[in-house]
């Protein structure tokens, strides 16, 4: 075993128990101190293969382990990445791609356009993680050249390049090198098995390697030092991250306030952040996230089938005894998509509660006034929803209108979805950005094509919405697909299939000597290690 080997499993067994550290150098006899970052998260990492990672913590993970062509910015903006220029095709159908030269694998091998290639092919293959994204979309992808490479589409998609920090390029020979018997021909398994056990390796090019993982526990990320973009802190960058299963979050108080945490993720609650920013050292950072909570309302099922009764709600709910008490630090929502999201209508109609607004909707309807019991379903856990649901309630019992609460756990809710029979009047939920673009949003919820999942509860297929959606999903010209996006947004709301109540804070309590946190609105691209560094 080499000496950095060595040390590696050292530093991951003294770290697991809890226990300060000094690292020993790769020269013997050297002690360097390293700057070891901590953070909680409250689910298990299941993957970071970057062709089937999905959820909040494999995606952190393949973010740091793995590079993209493009990166988010803080406003959504589409920046280079591996990629340091691209061109598009005047019909849209040919994205062609110059790479950095010099950028290294964790192996010390170049990344080439081959690779980008057989990345591209292999999330097709697999059919798994965001594969979802491209799938129908990229017919071929070429190597132009051992630096230049172009997707070739099947049809004009407008977003295709927000999709893209999505697509993490992987080492061709590396994957291959430990591929096993599969289903995919000459390629095997595409090296799933061997990413799916392994420890202490991986294929990327990222500015973090896989160091250790102590699966259902733990799992660490050691700094590349040949990392293409260099270290412009210098070695004042985070040398190591451990990210920590811990659900309790009383026993997460208590690291934070010891220093055995450097962080904790963003899903306590507002009191628990309230509590832990009284803490000597520890700052709480609150961003809006591009995460927006919902009624959704179902606009087949009677009563709410009515459009005089989906505005009655909209009028009659407390929108700002939510944002003001329940959860401060949100933002009112506007229409569908959140203000950080690129395409966002600014000028959508925004309801507010007004009860006499909401009676005279009611009195319109066709069910009035003997309107049958509405069902709200929410998901188990969440106190605060609960709380609006209750609140919703009172609201609506001097109006003469019943509402019946579930609490739900999120299987049944995703299984009630499926059909229109079965999902109820009113679903609570919240849906964020796959990629930073207001189509995914539009084309995940109000297109007929998205009914029968949990993001598209509203079950509006309405021909005029697709239709828009279709057009704005093909439409090149900026200002053109931006107008058309503004009308389709103004279309939703008119046709009042939710309750939009606010964009969902996000929240991070850490201690005060980490610095450079960067908020970008894609799911976990705010956990990137690369940003942070140590100020003691």
């Amino acid at each position: 075993m080499s000496i950095r080997q060595f040390a590696k499993s050292v530093v991951f067994a003294v770290v697991v128990l809890g226990v300060a550290i000094t690292i020993v150098g790769t020269d013997i006899g050297v002690a360097v101190a390293k700057n070891i970052f901590t953070m909680s998260n409250t689910q298990e990492f299941g993957t970071i293969d970057p062709a089937r990672g999905t959820d909040y913590t494999e995606s952190y993970g393949m973010l740091n382990v793995y590079d993209p062509l493009v990166f988010p910015s803080p406003t959504g903006k589409i920046e280079p990445k591996l990629a340091k220029s691209w061109t598009i095709s005047a019909d849209g159908l040919s994205y062609t791609f110059e790479l950095r030269q010099g950028v290294k694998f964790h192996d010390a091998t170049e990344l080439t356009a081959e690779d980008v290639k057989f990345s591209m092919e292999r999330i097709l293959a697999l059919k798994d993680g965001y594969s979802w994204l491209w799938s129908g979309i990229v017919k071929e992808v070429t190597v132009d050249g051992p630096f230049k490479v172009t997707f070739h589409l099947s049809k004009v998609y407008a977003p295709f390049l927000s999709t893209l920090p999505w697509l993490f390029i992987v080492n061709k020979d590396v994957i291959l090198a430990h591929k096993q018997p599969g289903d995919f021909g000459e390629f095997g398994d595409y090296g799933t098995n061997w990413l799916a056990v392994t420890t202490n390796e991986d294929a990327g090019s990222g500015p973090y390697t896989l160091m250790a993982w102590d699966r259902g526990r733990e799992i660490v990320f050691e700094r590349f030092l040949d990392y293409w973009g260099g270290w412009p802190h210098g070695d004042k960058h985070i040398d190591e991250a451990h990210s920590i299963f811990l659900q309790e979050t009383a026993t997460v108080k208590t690291m934070l306030r010891r220093g055995e945490l450097t962080m904790v993720e963003h899903w306590r609650t507002y009191p628990d952040y309230q509590d832990m920013a009284k803490i000597p050292g520890v700052e709480v950072l609150t961003f809006l996230s591009p995460e927006e909570m919902s009624f959704k309302i179902n606009t087949k099922r009677p009563p709410t089938d009515d459009i005089h009764i989906r505005r009655m709600l909209a009028w009659a709910f407390d929108y700002e005894t939510v944002i003001q008490t329940l959860e401060p630090g949100s933002g009112p929502a506007r229409g569908p998509i959140p203000a950080s999201i690129p395409g966002h209508n600014p000028r959508v109609f925004q309801y507010h509660m007004d009860l006499d607004k909401a009676r005279q909707e009611l009195e319109q309807s066709k069910y009035y006034p003997d309107v049958p019991t509405i069902t709200l379903v929410l998901p188990t856990g969440l106190e605060n929803r609960r709380k609006m649901a209750v609140r919703f309630k009172e609201k609506l019992e001097p109006l003469g209108v019943k509402l019946d609460i579930h609490i739900e756990p999120w299987g049944r809710m995703t299984d009630l979805a499926t059909t229109v029979e079965t999902t109820p009047n009113i679903m609570v939920t919240s849906v964020s950005s796959n990629y930073p673009d207001a189509d995914t949003y539009l084309n995940c919820m109000y297109h007929s094509r998205g009914s029968g999942t949990w993001m598209s509860t509203e079950w509006l297929q309405d021909p005029l919405v697709d239709q828009l959606i279709d057009q704005e999903r093909t439409t090149l010209d900026p200002e053109e697909r931006a107008h058309i996006m503004n009308v389709a947004q103004a279309v939703i709301v008119e046709r009042c299939p939710d309750i939009f109540v606010y964009v969902m804070p996000l929240r991070v309590a850490i201690q005060d000597y980490l610095k450079g946190f960067t908020y970008r609105p894609v799911m976990s691209f705010y956990y990137y290690f690369y940003d942070w560094w140590f100020e003691k």
